[in-house]
């Protein structure tokens, strides 16, 4: 993205770019530090049990912090890890 060149708006260099304008203006947030450990211990159970669907993962981190499969499956459907929801391994 060159802003500063007049030869192509803003809005042309986007459509080019496949991006949103949207996107261009605002910097990503960052995720959280509790985020971060919670994705970092998602990834240690799932390289240690690759089979562990979203349930089971939840099950695991549930004995060890407060949190639920909805937080789970976000973090695992983002492509973070492997792990399937049911609806997906079906």
């Amino acid at each position: 993205m060159d802003r500063e060149s007049g030869e192509l708006p803003v809005k042309t260099q986007a459509a080019l770019l496949s991006l949103n304008r949207s996107s261009l203006y605002y910097p990503p947030a960052l995720p959280s530090a509790e985020e971060v450990a919670i994705k970092h211990r998602i990834d240690q159970i799932y390289t240690q049990y690759p089979f562990y669907g979203s349930r089971r993962i939840t099950a695991v981190l549930h004995r060890e912090m407060t949190i639920n499969r909805k937080a789970v499956n976000a973090t695992c459907g983002d492509g973070h890890c492997g792990c399937l929801s049911r609806t997906e391994s079906q």
